[in-house]
């Protein structure tokens, strides 16, 4: 069994113990520091250690993979393909029913738990950041994502246009400023949200990806209302050349979290720092004629990357027990990362792992021209199949995810999975209701 991780009070009574009966207490590694990074509508299928073969995209990530304590899991899944209810999850260890962000604004719009990453950690004396990229996230909109954490820089999220450019150097400088100014006598937890490669997509100058014979409409930096308008028109030029930009800004985003690592090695910090490695949600580009997120529960949307790199000192205390069913839920990353820090759990978190995933999207435009982007759908994914209602419309779709794991083909009216899936459906359970 393998050693778990206590506070410091609970590690000095059992070495006051352990020597008062006449045994030799080795000395328990120091609490180890805590990198979440969290990647903006960054789909598993575009990196490298998920096979991901068109580029190179991320090296830096496949590396880390590669070395010691590194692992790739396949199968997390986003509890909604958009940041706000995903980025509840991360951050609170619930799902959409629990936390209640589903909605831009109004009702279920505000993240309002008290038991954040920041606050929790903070109570287990950690200092504690969060670098924020996403516009939505931001303290001016006032929706609660910075409770509970000492430090919250979202200055590159309120620039005036927050879906122009490259910001992910700017999120990796401001975080590693941020550690430079640790004393060291205290742990950190670190949140660094980086918004690239979310539309717009920009012309990375460092590679050139893109066809050179393409000629056509999209370029780098189009912006995303240029997009929409031209999704319905989609050629497949068009969409060889809105992956490649894509990637190329997944390859910049990578570049700059290598970065992060380097200093961090160069500090002398590599080896106490777990480093957790994930996405909100994904991204359409084109492959159903459309482009941007929210809109389906589908694998481009709702399989997330999920790599870390635990150090040997905590690889015992590292736990992400796979669902009964397969893969992992977005809620398990926030109880794995108190674990492994040797902190409690509160109240309503658990590591144990569901029986199935769930994931679902509730989304209402707020702009009046966009009200077809309105979406209601719920999906569980259990032994290999995906079940998706959108319970505006009553449209079900069944599919069998390991001969057909882009959600290509939906299974016939038959097939043998559909009764179990309409009865866990129906369970209120495990949906928010507006």
């Amino acid at each position: 069994m393998g050693l778990k991780f206590l506070p410091c009070t609970a590690l000095l009574l059992a070495a006051t113990l352990l020597i008062s009966c006449g045994g030799e207490a080795a000395t328990p590694p120091p609490a180890p520091n805590i990198l979440l990074v969290v990647v903006d509508t960054l789909r598993a299928d575009h990196l490298t250690p998920y096979g991901y073969e068109v580029q190179n995209t991320t090296p830096v990530l496949q590396a880390m993979v590669d070395g010691p304590g590194g692992q790739v899991y396949h199968g997390m899944l986003a509890s909604s393909p958009w940041t706000k209810p995903s980025v509840a999850t991360l951050f609170t260890g619930l799902d959409p029913r629990d936390h209640g962000v589903m909605r831009l604004v109004g009702k279920g719009s505000k993240l309002k738990n008290d038991h954040t990453l920041g606050a929790e950690f903070g109570r287990g004396g950690y200092t504690t950041g969060c670098v924020m990229s996403n516009f939505l996230l931001s303290k001016r909109m006032r929706s609660g994502y910075d409770r509970g954490f000492d430090f919250y820089d979202d200055t590159v999220a309120n620039k005036k246009d927050p879906h122009r450019g490259s910001t992910a150097v700017n999120i990796s400088n401001s975080g590693m400023e941020w550690i430079r100014k640790q004393s060291g006598v205290k742990p950190w937890m670190l949140v660094l949200h980086y918004f690239d490669p979310h539309a717009s997509f920009e012309d990375i100058a460092e590679v050139d990806w893109v066809d050179p014979s393409y000629d056509g409409w999209v370029v780098g930096g189009a912006t995303t209302d240029m997009l929409r308008e031209q999704e319905s028109s989609l050629t497949m030029a068009d969409i060889a050349a809105l992956h490649a930009y894509y990637d190329e800004e997944i390859f910049e985003t990578d570049h700059q979290i290598g970065r992060v690592f380097e200093f961090l090695k160069q500090q002398g910090l590599w080896e106490n720092t777990v480093v957790v490695f994930t996405a909100d949600h994904g991204e359409e580009l084109g492959e159903r004629g459309h482009i941007g997120h929210t809109q389906t529960l589908r694998s481009e949307l709702v399989d997330l990357p999920f790599l870390v790199r635990i150090p040997k000192d905590y690889q015992d205390a590292w736990k992400m027990p796979e669902s009964a069913g397969g893969g992992y839920a977005m809620r398990q990353i926030y109880p794995a990362l108190l674990t492994v820090a040797g902190l409690p759990l509160p109240e309503g978190r658990s590591l144990e792992a569901p029986d199935f995933l769930t994931t679902q999207v509730d989304y209402v435009p707020v702009r009046k021209e966009h009200i077809e982007k309105y979406v209601q759908k719920r999906s569980l994914r259990k032994d290999g199949l995906q079940y998706i209602l959108d319970t505006r419309s009553g449209e079900e779709l069944l599919f069998d995810l390991t001969s057909d794991p882009q959600m290509m083909t939906p299974l016939p009216s038959n097939h043998q999975g559909w009764e179990s899936m309409r009865a866990l459906i129906d369970e209120p359970v495990f949906w928010e209701e507006y």
